[in-house]
């Protein structure tokens, strides 16, 4: 998918922290999507200012558009989920 593809690509740049929070975003989608940052810190062990870093490190404007792209990566991966927005 293109969300796996964008961490792909920027995860060697990462700091140790945010490659581990990129990871989580990666293994655990549907609780990124549904979890706040301050709940994604805890999970983590990091901070909630980390959990931010990581979504514009990984080229998006902040943790609301990571999750958008998230939440569009779990749709097209649902046998009969509806098309994706463009």
């Amino acid at each position: 998918s293109a969300f796996h593809d964008r961490i792909a690509g920027r995860l060697e740049a990462l700091s140790p922290a945010e490659r581990h929070v990129a990871r989580f975003f990666v293994q655990h989608k549907q609780k990124a999507v549904l979890s706040s940052a301050a709940e994604i810190a805890a999970l983590t062990r990091s901070s909630d200012a980390t959990v931010a870093r990581t979504a514009t490190s990984l080229g998006y404007t902040g943790l609301p558009e990571l999750r958008e792209a998230l939440l569009a990566s779990l749709m097209a991966a649902s046998p009969g989920a509806p098309p994706a927005r463009t």
